[in-house]
């Protein structure tokens, strides 16, 4: 296998840290080709041979769009070419500061300090000089020299940045790990209370609390609990906070308040584990209080059905609620009492069968019935149900429970029909277009293809986008199986690729067309400036903008907004999360603004930012799509199917022989290329590869010391997912479709769903998928990756 090729890093004693701010020689990072060996020089060459050609030196707005491209260690290289070529030019100054930020983002802070030390020892105390200062702070911090640290960010803050809150909570982080806990609790506090965004005044909070228990002063933490609580809004997030908060008012004497906290834990997010923390503390203490109905929800939501149970005969012999009586009667089910469930519905439903209780009553006893084997009597009520109330709005899942059923049984001709007759009741239900499709499909797989491709047409009359690009499609595969009019195909796959260009089914309508996506656009080319004005005549064309609303300074402008202005100068700065959260709250409220969003976009992307220019443009897009139909153009379809790291991606997609540009499609479906990301079940970074796998990945490559932290790194997120892309297109023996499935469901299930381990059918497999994540997952990269071909050179 092959190993990893770990650059050392060099980490300097403190001494040699603090003496490398008074030092002036050694100003530069060198990149230059290292001299020749001992004993050889240029007069060793022959005559014949040619002197070495004098490699081009980049400008500096080419070095700058690397950075916007995210592709950090080739900007290092071309702004540390500008800053060697002309030291004192007026690139020089600039150069020095993005090589210093480039260093620091590749984790080579040590080279990252002595870059930037000129800049942030010397006058005018300008923006360069500001940034250079921050550079220098993180690089201290990264060698574990609190102390200076401490005192570079308090020079920083002075200059009253944007992002001066940001440069506190990390001084008052140094503080702390000083043992300076008053110090640092004021300085969280400050954040705390400033206008960052909710979820780093929440982390300030949180650490304030932990500095003034530690500093032994409960009543301060308790009144910043309460702070905290007034800006917390998620139930799960709220209950851990109470439950801490309890403990903390418990042990000093604020018993009432303790359990108010309690009980407002369990009441509002049952299903949080401290809910159920939160109900052990209440029902062991006499005076707890909690309301038994309460205490039962989170027994529900835990799955505790005998302690449920209990609770609600506690709360139901206080009185009657119907409510309550449901909700027992399905703890009853849940243990198998269905007898007991069975009568409690029926008893429920009877007593008011036209209120909403008794209705929802009547589908949980049909429901009962079918889990205690009647399936045939549990069709028969779903179906009765339906027909009773065909306004109610639970008749169509009544229909749709019905087709879950007979597709148990075996009957699947009969769900199909059954398909057939939801779908013309509720056309509008949720999932009546996929039920439509899923019709047409039976007959399909039964060799009917006429009976599947009437269905479809039908679908076709009603659907748009993705589910109309499929309908035609799979016309176009049922008149290829010489069912109805073979002349039918070419103009079936036409409209399939006009329905949804960038969709799994246009991506195959092209390839049985014989059109082979060839983009022109180089991997790293920049978004040139004709490519710009391009996209804002389209963007007037349809939103009633003009050139000179878009033109930078103007009331419209973002770059006027808090929000933007932190979180760019964040991005400067490497703090990619952080940035990412400031532009949150502008991408929210810009959504029905084109203008602000196509500024945005540009913005982020001219700052390296591409996970918001991505979702900026897509949105933009989206809202053009609604007024008129067409392709946005070059520019914005570039912000859309981005290609950052282009020299990771490249050197790991040619390392593992799979196509740049289909690793970028996985990429862009994982993460939106946020390096940062964290999905709920814990994978990590670009390639979102779970924790787990990152370890036997980590292994496979033989690389020692590996820790899954190292997965928000995209040099090392990139070569995982890679690495695992590559394993599975083996295993699925060179199916790029059979490998995004193993990808994101598993090998086995990958395995399962082909029938073996090759894929026969790429379209018959990918509907096959049961899994609705992944199939989902695989129909948007396969789509994706057709988009990046229709864009960029083969190959990259």
């Amino acid at each position: 296998m092959p190993r990893m090729s770990k650059r050392p890093r060099c980490r300097p004693r403190l001494a040699a840290l603090i003496l490398i701010l008074a030092l002036a020689a050694c100003d530069t990072v060198d990149f230059a080709p290292r001299p020749s060996p001992a004993g050889s020089s240029p007069s060793d060459a022959t005559s014949t041979q040619a002197p070495p050609a004098t490699p081009r030196v980049p400008s500096l707005e080419e070095a700058l769009a690397l950075r916007a491209a995210a592709d950090d260690r080739a900007a290092a290289e071309a702004f540390a070419a500008v800053l060697a070529a002309d030291p004192s030019g007026s690139d020089a100054r600039p150069a020095r500061l993005h090589l210093a930020e480039a260093l620091g983002r590749l984790g080579r802070w040590d080279e990252a300090l002595e870059t930037a030390r000129p800049l942030a020892e010397s006058a005018p105390e300008d923006e360069l000089h500001a940034r250079a200062l921050f550079v220098a702070a993180r690089a201290f911090e990264e060698a574990g020299a609190w102390a200076e640290a401490t005192a570079v960010y308090e020079r920083y803050r002075a200059l009253g940045t944007p992002i001066e809150p940001y440069a506190r909570l990390r001084q008052a982080a140094a503080q702390q790990t000083l043992g300076q806990l008053f110090e640092a609790a004021m300085a969280y506090e400050a954040v705390a209370t400033s206008d960052l965004p909710p979820i780093e005044r929440a982390g300030a909070y949180e650490r304030a609390i932990a500095a003034r228990l530690e500093l032994g002063e409960p009543a301060r933490a308790l009144e910043l609990y309460s702070s905290l609580l007034d800006l917390a809004e998620q139930p799960p997030y709220r209950a851990r906070v109470m439950v801490a908060a309890a403990g903390v008012a418990r042990d000093h004497g604020e018993v009432d308040q303790a359990r108010e906290w309690l009980r407002a834990a369990a009441a509002e997010a049952p299903g949080a584990p401290e809910a159920l923390e939160a109900v052990a503390q209440l029902l062991a203490d006499p005076a707890g209080a909690l309301p038994p109905a309460t205490a039962a929800r989170v027994y529900t939501a835990h799955e505790r059905w005998p302690e449920a149970i209990a609770q609600f005969d506690t709360a139901l012999a206080a009185g009657e609620d119907p409510a309550q009586r449901r909700e027992r009667a399905l703890a009853l089910r849940a243990t198998g009492a269905y007898e007991a469930a069975l009568a409690e519905l029926a008893a429920l439903s009877a007593a008011d069968p036209a209120s909403d209780t008794g209705r929802q009553a009547q589908l949980d006893w049909v429901q009962t019935v079918g889990q205690s084997g009647d399936v045939g009597r549990a069709i028969a009520g779903y179906r009765e149900f339906a027909t009773a109330y065909p306004d109610d709005p639970r008749a169509p899942e009544a229909l749709a429970r019905v087709v879950i059923l007979l597709e148990r049984q075996g009957d699947a001709e009969g769900a199909a029909l059954q398909r057939l007759d939801y779908v013309r009741r509720y056309p509008t239900a949720p999932n009546a277009q996929r039920a439509h499709f899923l019709a047409g499909m039976y007959f399909y797989e039964a060799a009917r293809y006429g009976e599947a491709s009437a269905i479809w047409d039908e679908l076709r009359d009603t659907a748009s986008g993705t589910i109309a690009a499929q309908a035609s499609y799979w016309m176009a595969r049922a008149a290829t199986s010489g069912a109805v009019d073979v002349s039918l195909p070419a103009d079936l796959l036409a409209a399939a690729r006009a329905a949804d260009p960038d969709s799994f089914y246009a991506a195959r309508a092209r390839e049985l067309l014989g059109e082979t996506p060839g983009g022109a656009v180089p991997l790293g080319a920049p978004i040139a400036a004709a490519e710009w004005r391009e996209a804002e005549v389209w963007l007037a064309s349809w939103s009633g903008t003009t050139p000179e609303s878009l033109a930078p300074g103007g009331e419209q402008d973002p770059a006027r907004d808090p929000a933007v202005v932190r979180g760019l100068a964040l991005a400067n700065a490497g703090l990619v999360s952080e940035a990412i959260g400031e532009l949150r709250a502008p991408l929210g409220a810009w959504r029905e603004d084109p203008a602000r969003l196509y500024m945005l976009a540009r913005l982020s992307h001219e700052h390296g930012l591409t996970y918001v220019a991505l979702n900026a443009a897509e949105r933009l897009a989206t809202l053009a799509g609604e007024r008129e139909a067409g392709v946005a153009p070059a520019a914005v379809r570039r912000l859309i199917f981005p290609t950052p790291y282009r020299t990771i991606v490249a050197e790991q997609a040619r390392e593992h022989d799979v196509d740049p540009l289909a690793l970028y499609a996985l990429l862009r479906q994982e993460s939106h290329f946020n390096p940062a990301a964290t999905s709920w079940v814990g994978a990590r970074g670009l390639a979102q590869v779970m924790p787990a796998t990152a370890q036997g990945i980590a292994q496979e490559l033989g690389i020692e010391g590996f820790n899954i932290d190292q997965l928000y790194r995209p040099e090392v997120s990139v070569r995982f997912g890679a690495y695992y892309l590559s394993q599975q297109i083996d295993n699925m023996g060179g199916s790029l479709p059979g490998a995004l499935a193993a990808y994101n469901g598993g090998l086995g299930n990958a395995w399962r769903w082909a029938g073996g381990e090759t894929v026969t059918d790429p379209d018959l497999f990918a509907e096959r998928i049961d899994f609705a994540e992944t199939r989902g997952y695989v129909k948007l990269v396969y789509g994706f990756h057709s988009a990046y071909r229709g864009i960029y050179q083969p190959g990259g």
